[in-house]
C-alpha cells in the first residue's frame, strides 16, 4: 500500500483545509492532516457539502464524485443523487497544447488526417475536449482528446487518496463490506478504463454491432485508424435531446424505444450502457435513438444474466422472497443476514410499484432502493448490477417525464412474459439440460479419484480437523491484558516490600552515602512507574492495541524514511 511522500504535503494539507471549510475537519483530523478555522457549510445538508468538497479540489474529484453517482450500494441515495449533479464544464486547454498533443499521438501534422480541424472545442470536461473535424475523405466526425496533463495529475491525486484511505481505515464506518481503499480502489479501475480510449471506442464498437441489425437503435461509428488511448475519433451525429422534442408523441415513441434497447442489451446482449442520462442519448432526424459516450459499460456473464431474470419476474409477480433470496445468494456476505428483515423490506418497497403511475411514485422508488437495503444488510453485490441499477434509475427518472400517467408494472409485464417464454422454449431447456448431464458426468467421474484421495490422506494422517471459535481473537487477547497487568501487579508489590525494607536500613554506608536507602527509593519509583502503568493498561486496553501502535510507528518510519531519499 502507498506511503505518504513529502513531495505529496501540499496536496494533502489543501485537502484537509478544504475538508475543514465544508463541515468535514473530523475526517481530516482522523486522517492525520492538522486543520484550522470554522467550517463555512456546516449546516448544509451532507450530500451538497461533499459536492462542494470535490468541486474545491478539481477534476480528479469531480470524476470520483460522478462515479460514485452510479455506485448506489456505496454511497446514500441522496448524496448519489446530489453527486448526478456535478458538472465538469472547464475552460479548454489551450490549442497549441492540444495540436502538440494530437500531432503525437498521430505520428504526424493534422493535414495528414483531416482536411478541415476546428481549433474551438464544441465540448471541454475535466478529462478531454472535443473537437468537430472532417477526415480526408469528407467524413464529418468527431475528435475527443484527452487533457494534456490530466492523467499525471490524476496518477497522483489517486495515490494521496489510497494514502488518506489508509490512515482512515478502522476510524470511518462505510455502507455493505466496502472499505475506504476498497472504494478509492474502485475509483481507480474505473478511471483507468475511462482514461484509455482504446476501451470506450470499442464498447462503442460492441454496442453498435449487437444492434446493427435494429432499425431504432444506433451508435458513432469509431475511426479506429485515427484513435488512440488518448484520442477519440468517432461519426459526428445531429439530431435532439430527447428532452428538446417538444413533440409529446413523439417523446413517448421515443422513450418505449429506449426501454425496449434496455431489455435487450440485459437480456439478449449482457453488454450494457452504463450513463444512459438524457444527454447521452439523441434523437435522430429518422426517428433512431444514437446512444453516446461509452465511458462507463457493463458486462453480464450468463450467470449474472440468469440471476437479473429471477429479479425481473419476482418484482413483476411481486415475489419479495424470491427477490431476497436472489440478491442474497448473488453477493457476499460477512456473518449472518437476517433474511426475514431483508425480505419484509423488500416486500414494503415492492408494494409501492404496482398499480402506480410513475408520476405517483417517490423520486427514491427504482432499482437503486434495492442496491441500497442489500448494502444496509451487508449483502455486497457485483459492482455490474450496482451500476445497472444506478443506469435503469436514470432511465426511470427519464420515463417520469416521457410517460408519467404509465403504469411502469404494466409496461414491463410485456418483457417478463417474453423474457419468461425465451428462458423456457425447448432450444433453452435443452441446452440446459446438456450442461447439467456433462457437469453431473465430470462429476461422476471425478468422484472416485477423490475418494481415494481422502482415503490416503486419512490413513497417512495429513487430514487436520480443526475449529473455529468466533469470540477466541477476543478472549486471547483478554487473557493477553490480564496477564501483563497481573505482572505489573507482582512487579509493584515486590518493587514496594524491597523498598520498604532497604529503606528501614537507612544508614550510612562505605564512602558516606546510604546505598541501600537509595536502592530502597530507586524500587519504590519502579514500584509506583508500575502502579501507573498498570492503572493507564486497565483505563486504555480496550481502545489500545499493540499492533495499532507497531503499524503507526511502521508508518512513520516509513515517512521519514523517503524524506531522507
Amino acid at each position: 500500500m502507498p506511503h505518504v511522500n513529502v513531495r505529496d504535503l501540499p496536496r494533502i494539507r489543501e485537502i484537509g483545509a478544504v475538508l475543514a471549510r465544508h463541515g468535514f475537519g473530523q475526517v481530516a483530523r482522523l486522517a492525520g492532516i492538522d486543520v484550522q478555522g470554522e467550517p463555512l457549510s456546516e449546516k448544509l445538508p451532507l450530500g451538497r457539502r461533499l459536492r462542494l468538497v470535490l468541486i474545491d479540489l478539481g477534476p480528479t474529484f469531480v470524476k470520483l464524485g460522478q462515479i460514485l453517482s452510479v455506485r448506489p450500494d456505496i454511497v446514500p441515495v441522496d448524496v448519489m443523487n446530489e453527486l448526478a449533479t456535478l458538472q465538469d464544464d472547464v475552460p479548454p486547454a489551450p490549442f497549441e497544447e492540444v495540436q502538440a498533443l494530437l500531432e503525437g499521438e498521430l505520428g504526424g501534422s493534422l493535414d495528414a488526417h483531416f482536411s478541415v480541424f476546428d481549433s474551438k472545442p464544441i465540448a471541454s470536461a475535466s478529462i478531454a475536449q472535443v473537437h468537430r473535424a472532417v477526415l480526408l475523405n469528407g467524413t464529418e466526425v468527431a475528435v475527443k482528446v484527452q487533457r494534456p496533463g490530466i492523467e499525471l495529475r490524476i496518477r497522483s491525486d489517486l495515490h494521496i487518496l489510497y494514502s488518506l484511505a489508509q490512515l482512515i481505515t478502522g476510524h470511518l464506518d462505510f455502507p455493505g463490506l466496502y472499505t475506504p481503499v476498497g472504494i478509492v480502489r474502485e475509483f481507480d479501475a474505473a478511471l483507468t478504463q475511462e482514461l484509455d480510449f482504446i476501451q470506450e471506442g470499442r464498447a462503442a464498437q460492441r454496442f453498435a454491432t449487437c444492434f446493427a441489425s435494429h432499425k431504432d437503435i444506433t451508435a458513432p461509428k469509431i475511426f479506429e485508424q485515427v484513435s488512440t488511448r488518448r484520442v477519440l475519433v468517432m461519426q459526428l451525429l445531429r439530431g435532439r435531446r430527447i428532452h428538446d422534442l417538444g413533440d409529446p408523441e413523439r417523446a413517448k415513441a421515443a422513450m418505449m424505444k429506449i426501454i425496449d434497447a434496455t431489455y435487450s442489451q440485459i437480456f439478449d446482449f449482457g453488454f450494457f450502457h452504463g450513463d444512459p442520462h438524457p444527454g447521452n442519448l439523441l434523437v435522430l432526424d429518422d426517428g433512431r435513438i444514437a446512444y453516446l459516450d461509452f465511458g462507463i459499460s457493463g458486462n453480464l456473464s450468463s450467470e449474472m444474466q440468469d440471476t437479473l431474470f429471477q429479479v425481473f419476474l419476482a418484482l413483476v409477480n411481486r415475489d419479495a422472497e424470491t427477490l431476497a433470496l436472489t440478491l442474497y445468494r448473488s453477493g457476499a456476505t460477512q456473518g449472518r443476514v437476517d433474511l426475514k428483515g431483508f425480505r419484509t423490506e423488500i416486500d414494503r418497497m415492492m408494494a409501492k410499484y404496482h398499480g402506480v403511475s410513475l408520476e405517483a411514485l417517490s423520486d427514491k422508488a427504482s432499482l437503486v432502493e434495492f442496491i441500497q437495503v442489500a448494502s444496509q444488510f451487508r449483502i455486497r453485490l457485483v459492482p455490474e448490477y450496482a451500476v445497472l441499477a444506478r443506469a435503469i434509475s436514470l432511465l426511470d427518472g427519464l420515463a417520469r417525464q416521457m410517460l408519467p400517467d404509465a403504469d411502469i408494472v404494466a409496461i414491463m409485464r410485456p418483457y417478463a412474459r417474453r423474457l419468461a417464454a425465451s428462458r423456457l422454449a425447448p432450444e433453452r431447456l435443452t441446452g440446459d439440460v446438456l450442461r447439467l448431464v456433462q457437469q453431473a458426468q465430470a462429476l461422476a467421474r471425478d468422484v472416485p479419484l477423490q475418494l481415494n484421495q481422502l482415503m490416503l490422506d486419512l490413513d497417512r494422517g495429513s487430514i487436520q480437523i480443526t475449529t473455529v471459535d468466533r469470540d477466541a481473537a477476543e478472549l486471547r487477547e483478554d487473557i493477553r491484558h490480564a496477564g501483563l497487568r497481573i505482572a505489573l501487579a507482582v512487579v509493584a508489590a515486590g518493587m514496594t516490600t524491597s523498598a520498604a525494607v532497604m529503606l528501614s536500613f537507612w544508614s550510612p554506608q562505605p564512602f558516606g552515602l546510604p546505598l541501600i536507602g537509595l536502592l530502597g527509593i530507586a524500587m519504590g519509583l519502579i514500584a509506583m512507574s508500575a502502579v501507573v502503568m498498570l492503572v493507564l493498561h486497565a483505563i486504555t486496553a480496550a481502545r489500545l492495541h499493540p499492533r495499532e501502535w507497531r503499524r503507526r510507528l511502521v508508518a512513520v518510519a516509513r515517512f521519514f524514511l523517503s524524506s531522507s531519499r
